[in-house]
């Protein structure tokens, strides 16, 4: 099916995709068919004017409270009013912020629900969180990053992984969903949660090829949201893409090193969340192992500012400004690996998705082993 243009014209605002003006006089490469240009081939990337030169960014770790679906309603208010709360302790006492962030879990948590029941709890965009907190953005002036799972009429029978930017205007300038996951990791089991690559070829047909990885140009800089790990190649083509501020959340699977680096070998600004000790969540331990260590990674990979374990927040200044003085995308030797690149595939196929959706983790688990290309 041919790319709907008029439709991917109309969400270029939704996924955050529209520039005006450059960092650095770039100019992209020309694009090929149905690809559009994307990556400057002298280095520079698109960004708008900035609003000023440094943002005042906060990170903020909260507890990880899962909603039941026996008392969803009750639940998901209270877990609304919590990240509502904590929205205002840090305008209250941090300053004027220009980018607060928050872990794409604090809204609904994270259990083992079938989709069914996930369905029940997921956010609804726009939606009583989502306007929520775009009028929380609104009254502060500032821009918000949350996420969460996520239903949408244009994806019936899909739950979908996704960050969600706020604006100080009060509307949700950019939704980005999480592009893949750690497929295969554990025995019998896997997520049923859509991502990008899980139905890449008719989000392509929907969106658009620069939609697969979006970066929001905003006047606080360039912003790509994800909860992606071990993946630095994800972040590494978002930097090519010009990303300057990466806002990840890192519930499960957050290093340090995975913030250190992103930041280090693309020269770009790293807001990592986690979840904070959580006491009262049934069927979890306060502390699950991974928890803490939120942190703002500067352009060499050093820590701004960085949290332990308890419920908090941490700021530093981001010199965006400075960052586009050399206007450049990450620096390597493609011609060394685009060979090996080329015949590169993944242990999975994508669009594991597209046709049926798994109800459970062993069903996913099943959908997914059906398209492995590797023997393990």
């Amino acid at each position: 099916m041919p790319i709907d243009r008029r439709r991917l014209l109309g969400l270029v605002s939704l996924f955050g995709l529209a520039g005006a003006g450059r960092a650095g006089d770039a100019s992209a490469q020309p694009a090929t068919g149905d690809t559009p240009a994307m990556v400057a081939p002298d280095g520079g990337y698109a960004g708008v004017p900035l609003a000023q030169p440094q943002v005042r960014a906060t990170a903020i770790q909260t507890a990880l409270l899962n909603v039941s679906v026996a008392s969803r309603e009750a639940d998901l208010r209270r877990n609304l009013a919590h990240v509502i709360d904590q929205i205002d302790a840090v305008l209250n006492y941090f300053g004027q912020k220009d980018l607060l962030t928050i872990h794409a879990q604090a809204l609904h948590g994270w259990d083992k629900w079938t989709k069914r029941e996930l369905e029940l709890i997921a956010l609804r965009v726009p939606g009583p969180q989502s306007e929520a907190i775009c009028a929380r953005a609104k009254q502060y002036g500032c821009w918000i990053a949350f996420g969460g799972y996520m239903v949408a009429p244009d994806w019936p029978g899909h739950v979908i992984d996704a960050m969600f930017l706020a604006s100080p205007e009060g509307r949700i300038a950019a939704t980005h969903w999480k592009a893949t996951t750690q497929r295969g990791q554990r025995a019998g089991v896997d997520y049923f949660v859509t991502h990008v690559v899980d139905v890449l070829d008719a989000y392509v047909e929907r969106y658009g090829a620069d939609a697969v990885l979006p970066v929001a140009r905003t006047p606080i800089g360039n912003i790509a949201m994800s909860s992606v790990f071990r993946e630095p190649e994800l972040y590494r083509a978002l930097a090519m893409k010009g990303a300057e501020i990466f806002v990840r959340s890192g519930l499960g699977g957050y290093t340090e090193a995975d913030g250190e680096l992103t930041s280090r070998v693309n020269r770009a600004y790293t807001l990592y969340m986690s979840n904070a000790l959580s006491p009262g969540n049934p069927r979890y331990f306060p502390d699950n192992g991974m928890l803490g260590n939120t942190a703002i990674y500067g352009l060499r990979g050093e820590r701004l500012a960085t949290a332990r374990e308890h419920e908090t927040a941490v700021s530093a200044t981001l010199d965006i400004a400075g960052r586009r003085e050399g206007g450049l995308i990450p620096d390597m030797s493609w011609d060394l690996y685009a060979p090996v690149y080329a015949q590169y595939r993944s242990r999975f196929e994508p669009n594991a998705y597209a046709t049926r959706v798994p109800e459970t983790l062993e069903d996913a688990s099943r959908l997914v082993a059906a398209r492995r290309r590797w023997k393990l």
